[in-house]
């Protein structure tokens, strides 16, 4: 049998840091989690260790791993041949079901990640309204492309003035150019998004956001915020795209916008989406879809989009979604988990701020006021939070690094009491290593 310490030497003779993506390696523990498979709100590593999983492929696990529902539709497909690049029933039925569920769905176009999806959704966007600006909230994601990957996680020192950001890229390589055409407003500042607008309403495409900012942990919108984001849009013709990505199934049916009851233009729907497998949509109102090729001009192809095994597996994770009693089930075994986390950090007193949205959320360790935008995230202790994730994994729970953390639909209160006895041991462990 490799171990994973063994399996970690290997595998950084070959994958750069030993990983195939840089978000699977885990810092607070010293090394990738490597598995050697997953079964429902369980992950288990090369030598056979089985972990409550909180990372749940970041998000896109919400039916846990290897769900009946998920598994029937991929073999479905695979029976069908091992076949891509072809329309099949399937995509249409899937589109439908969409619409009926996403309140701003009308028309559907599939992708596999959600960069990739994000990068198609911000193209139309121009080619809809003619403009090329956008506007971006701090410390929002929408993936990987260089016309976006721009103040994520920026240092403070080279963030700009609170009230009006600078563009600050997130990887080498970014071209200096693109900043040109993208402005940065903070979250939940009414004032600097009205500025924002007035200044460049008139040349902008888009207002981009995250809904519910899971990439900063969880930080909700202000009461009339999207309200707000709604109304500004209208006013200077800027189509309001939601990247809900993560959001999309995970705190109702019809995603965010359905939750705060806000209806977006377009928007994104991806991880949860496909069950754990890749693919992710865009999808928004007639006008602007029918933008896209081959009805109008602009361009979103590719041999791999929507590949069969993923849109039957997305089939079965919507039906499991669309059942009676999926969210309140939810919602009940969060209520559990959250007062009993909450309770041990009262008990530990050690300064954590736990926000959360439905199955998914947020720890901000050394903050203990709401958090409210990016600045007060970026605040947090690191190095409380990895000696947290560190403690947990050696009790039998895995977190990653990561800024949000959540649990399945097949947590059940007594996997939850396991992570709760686990988070007791790892507090206890933080308060006497940083109390002060």
């Amino acid at each position: 049998m490799t171990t994973t310490s063994e399996h970690y030497q290997l595998a950084q003779q070959y994958l750069p840091g030993g990983v195939s993506a840089t978000a699977r390696a885990n810092r607070a523990i010293g090394h990738p989690l490597y598995v050697s498979r997953g079964d429902g709100p369980f992950v288990y590593d090369l030598e056979g260790r089985e972990y409550v999983d909180m990372c749940l492929s970041h998000g896109a696990s919400l039916l846990g791993h290897n769900h009946p529902a998920v598994v029937a539709g991929v073999q479905k497909a695979l029976e069908m041949g091992v076949i891509c690049s072809y329309e099949t029933v399937y995509h249409t039925q899937l589109a439908q079901r969409v619409t009926e569920l996403i309140p701003c769905a009308e028309m559907v176009r599939y992708a596999g990640s959600g960069t990739e999806t994000v990068m198609h959704g911000l193209r139309l966007t121009r080619a809809a309204t003619g403009r090329e600006k956008i506007i971006k909230f701090e410390g929002h994601f929408h993936g990987y492309a260089d016309a976006l990957n721009l103040s994520v996680s920026p240092p403070l020192d080279a963030a700009g003035p609170e009230r009006a950001p600078f563009p600050y890229p997130e990887s080498a390589g970014i071209p200096f150019n693109v900043r040109e055409n993208i402005v940065i407003v903070p979250f939940n500042d009414p004032m600097a998004l009205e500025a924002a607008f007035a200044a460049h309403g008139d040349e902008a495409a888009v207002l981009l956001m995250e809904p519910i900012n899971y990439d900063q942990g969880c930080i909700l919108p202000k009461p009339g915020f999207v309200q707000l984001c709604r109304e500004l849009c209208d006013q200077y013709g800027v189509i309001l795209f939601f990247d809900e990505v993560l959001t999309a199934f995970r705190v109702a049916p019809g995603g965010a916008q359905e939750y705060l009851g806000i209806t977006p233009d377009l928007c994104v729907l991806g991880k949860a989406f496909g069950g754990g497998t890749p693919i992710s949509a865009l999808t928004g109102r007639r006008w602007v879809m029918e933008h896209l090729r081959p009805l109008g001009d602009s361009e979103m192809s590719g041999t791999y989009l929507a590949h069969p095994t993923t849109v039957l597996g997305a089939l079965g994770a919507l039906g499991e979604y669309s059942k009676p009693g999926f969210y309140e089930k939810l919602d009940a075994v969060g209520e559990h988990f959250y007062s009993g986390f909450q309770s041990l950090i009262d008990q530990h007193s050690v300064p954590l701020r736990l926000q959360y949205a439905g199955p998914r959320f947020g720890m901000y360790f050394g903050v203990t006021e709401e958090v409210t935008n990016y600045r007060q995230a970026a605040a947090k202790r690191k190095d409380m939070e990895f000696a947290f994730i560190d403690g947990c994994y050696r009790r039998g729970v895995y977190f990653a690094v990561s800024p949000h953390h959540g649990f399945s639909a097949v947590h059940t209160e007594a996997e939850m009491d396991r992570v709760l006895g686990a988070i007791d041991g790892a507090l206890g462990e933080v308060k006497g290593k940083f109390d002060d």
